[in-house]
């Protein structure tokens, strides 16, 4: 549901009223589907054309939603998805084939889906390496070498490398062990051959508990000596460390906070507001203490953006979107000048900081980027973005409406279900936002 609504654009003209199921187009792999569905997962797709009461026997199509003159969200059904595309393609700015910035800033292009990865791309790709140290010794931005080696194991390096660094110095751990014993037995006047380092790196395998007897099979072999114990000693010891250290990175990693939120890829922006849309991520989860900061940067100075209902902290958040706004027209908003140049205008960032259900923290933080700012416009941060979508921006507009009560698809007439929920919240338009005809200044 998510990304299927806005990927193809053949201009068809939308049904005003459909009668027959159609088929929903998934967005995501059978494979992945299937896995969701074990996991009790959701993977509906398409707009409720019954009321959720129903559940699973709730009957969902391809839609469109408009607003009609008296202010009511109705829901539009229609054949395809193509066909609602087409519908969305002519009420919104920034649609397929739209005006392209010639000076690489891609204010007017369309962004498709919800992009909750675009963040986390920003923070990793731009944010993070932006700025370089330079000068004697880069070593000395350090506070020891086994720190930031634990840094590296526990927060940096990804887990399919992780794992593979796992399988390697078991192994390794291995051949050293094996080749020990081989010195040793050397030492001890035996003569390298086939058959001495074939045993003692079966050895090595049973000494880590790779290979037993009950594998290979019981068999009468001469004794260990002296130094082969001592060596079969420090080798079982050694890999009992470093299965503890493994343990450890393992707990610490299954410690770090999961992404419960997700903000919107751009922030909407007009003459007397800018706001941020968020969503909780998963519905069985229900934030509490949440606190949320917006910060601007002017000329590289940051100040402070206060919250329109003069709040920082909420009691709690659940699955219903959220929307973070800052009042312009206000006296004490930074960014309430008169002259102030769009250019100087560089950045919002967004902060949140909470506690889920479950006790653990929550962490998230977005960066949107004002198209007209001279740091957008250098080729560095525009080569960032080049084979992607575009960056977070600050475009000016309006959010498209998403939360709506149940109405019969094609009506506007609202309908009262047996049963919860109250309201629906319309994804495909967590990420849009309907663009003013003109740029005026802040």
């Amino acid at each position: 549901m998510l990304l299927a609504l806005a990927r193809r654009g053949r201009p068809l003209a939308p049904f005003d009223t459909m009668h027959e199921t159609a088929t929903v187009p998934s967005s995501i792999r059978w494979t992945e589907r299937w896995i969701r569905r074990a996991w009790g997962l959701p993977t509906g797709e398409g707009f409720y054309c019954d009321h959720p009461s129903k559940g699973s026997g709730a009957r969902r199509s391809p839609a469109y939603q408009m607003v009609n003159e008296q202010g009511n969200t109705m829901t539009m059904e229609t054949a395809t998805w193509e066909e609602a595309n087409d519908a969305l393609c002519k009420i919104r700015k920034y649609a397929p084939g739209g005006p392209q910035a010639k000076d690489g800033t891609r204010e007017h292009e369309r962004r498709v889906n919800c992009e909750f990865g675009l963040h986390e791309f920003m923070r990793t790709n731009y944010l993070l390496k932006s700025v370089v140290p330079e000068g004697r010794s880069d070593a000395l931005l350090s506070v020891s070498l086994g720190e930031d080696i634990w840094h590296i194991l526990t927060v940096q390096m990804s887990l399919p490398r992780l794992l593979l660094l796992e399988v390697l110095v078991e192994f390794a751990f291995i051949f050293a062990g094996s080749a020990a014993l081989i010195a040793v037995a050397v030492a001890e006047g035996q003569l390298v051959a086939p058959g001495l380092l074939g045993s003692k790196l079966m050895l090595s395998f049973t000494t880590v508990r790779i290979s037993s007897d009950a594998i290979f099979g019981w068999q009468e072999r001469i004794p260990s000596t002296t130094p082969e114990i001592a060596v079969l000693a420090l080798i079982g010891w050694f890999h009992w460390l470093l299965l503890s250290v493994a343990g450890s990175i393992i707990v610490a990693r299954a410690l770090r906070p999961l992404q419960q939120v997700g903000f919107a890829p751009d922030c909407a922006m007009n003459e007397t507001e800018i706001s941020v849309r968020m969503v909780n991520l998963r519905r069985t989860v229900m934030l509490y203490d949440v606190k949320v900061a917006l910060v601007c940067t002017i000329s590289g100075m940051r100040y402070n953006l206060p919250l329109t209902n003069g709040m920082t902290t909420y009691d709690s958040i659940y699955t219903y979107p959220m929307t973070f706004k800052h009042d312009l027209t206000a006296p004490d908003s930074p960014l309430n000048k008169k002259n102030l140049h769009l250019a100087k205008f560089q950045s919002i960032g967004v902060s949140l900081t909470a506690t889920d259900n479950a006790g653990n923290p929550v962490v998230a933080h977005a960066m949107y980027w004002n198209p007209k700012a001279w740091t957008v416009r250098r080729r560095e941060f525009q080569n960032t973005f080049a084979d992607c979508s575009p960056y977070p921006r600050i475009l000016r507009g309006k959010w498209a409406d998403q939360v709506r009560m149940y109405r019969a698809p094609n009506s506007a007439s609202e309908f009262a279900g047996s049963n919860i929920p109250d309201f629906l919240f319309n994804m495909d338009n967590f990420h849009v936002i309907h663009a003013t005809e003109t740029d005026s200044a802040v």
